[in-house]
């Protein structure tokens, strides 16, 4: 075993410069994320992870799970390269990276080194100037049915991700807190739902004011929905609330991930990345 309000988002208090590869706002509208740049032709992306000092994109490629890998964009002398498998995933496949906060580590998960490449886990580098660390395996539950995936980062090192049993094809949301150096023993979020659901693809706010899950079985509008639960004075979680009608549809929505500024919602489905501005998405808090 290893351990190493409303849905206006407020603005994260440190400087952030992406362009967003010059691609206007979609406003209210759901629309492709940087088509050709990201949402490529014949490949399945998701979780989109941009770099809080904004010079850095990575996101999931691939065609059939599990062979997926990330692709690196990168922003040099002011121009965007083009998207690129990311040099610590040629030799494996890998899925679903999450910068820190602070942009000092990115977080990923991976079957790097596994003889089943079902047999993901979360692993960690740390940049180090302008370059990146050998990765580090930093969670990785002892039991072969359990996969763990979709690392999403507090500020205060915290780490919330999905626990998946294959065994059961369901999943839960579980946290390892960051103490000492270490990451201690994962335990489960209890997310207050009426019906018991498969729980996936969690997204904390820095601050852990709130935790968006993509659920199903919750009499949603069908598949995966999402939703979102606040942080209630107690440290428990509020009742998950419907984030709108305009996002849920009878398809999977399989996730959503925020820009490190809060301005806009990345929303993964149909294979593809699409986006949104967060602002005015009001959520129905239930206690």
């Amino acid at each position: 075993m290893v351990f190493l309000m409303s849905f206006s988002l407020m603005i994260f208090a440190q400087r952030f410069d992406f362009d967003y590869f010059g691609f206007p706002s979609p406003g209210d509208s759901i629309k492709l994320f940087a088509p050709n740049m990201v949402s490529l032709k014949n490949v399945k992306e998701k979780s989109l992870a941009i770099s809080p000092a904004g010079d850095e994109v990575f996101f999931s490629g691939g065609k059939t799970w599990p062979e997926s890998k990330i692709m690196h964009v990168k922003k040099i002398n002011n121009r965007w390269g083009e998207p690129r498998v990311a040099d610590f995933n040629v030799d494996c496949f890998a899925c679903e990276p999450a910068f820190s906060p602070d942009g000092k580590y990115l977080f990923f998960s991976s079957s790097k080194g596994e003889a089943d490449i079902k047999q993901y886990c979360i692993w960690r580098m740390e940049r180090v100037g302008t370059e990146w660390d050998q990765p580090q395996k930093i969670i990785n539950i002892p039991d072969p049915n359990i996969w763990e995936f979709h690392p999403t980062i507090a500020k205060n090192g915290s780490i919330y991700f999905c626990y998946w049993d294959d065994q059961k094809q369901f999943g839960c949301i579980y946290k390892s807190e960051y103490s000492g150096g270490i990451y201690t023993e994962p335990t489960k979020i209890s997310v207050p739902f009426t019906i018991q659901s498969s729980d996936t693809d969690p997204f904390i706010d820095p601050d852990e004011k709130y935790l968006i899950t993509s659920s199903t079985g919750q009499n949603g509008k069908g598949g995966y929905d999402v939703y979102i639960s606040y942080k209630k004075e107690d440290g428990s979680w509020s009742f998950p609330g419907n984030p709108s009608d305009r996002f849920n549809t009878s398809g999977d929505e399989d996730s959503f991930d925020i820009s490190p500024d809060g301005r806009f919602v990345f929303i993964y489905k149909q294979n593809d990345i699409y986006w949104t501005e967060a602002n005015g998405v009001i959520v129905t808090e239930k206690r």
